[in-house]
């Protein structure tokens, strides 16, 4: 799989955990932020998967 290919996912995936996050804290579901966790280490991944690919 190319590295943008990667970088996309990771990207995507950390849209969704923290849509999820929000949403389910706006709905008042007691979520001990995770979704913010797993947002910023997908993030993150992406990034160090984009930058270690060049």
């Amino acid at each position: 799989m190319e590295s943008k290919t990667k970088v996309l996912i990771g990207i995507l995936l950390a849209v969704v955990f923290l849509a999820g996050e929000t949403a389910a804290q706006l709905m008042g579901a007691k979520t001990y932020s995770i979704g913010y966790i797993l947002g910023a280490l997908a993030f993150v991944g992406a990034i160090f998967i984009g930058a270690r690919q060049r």
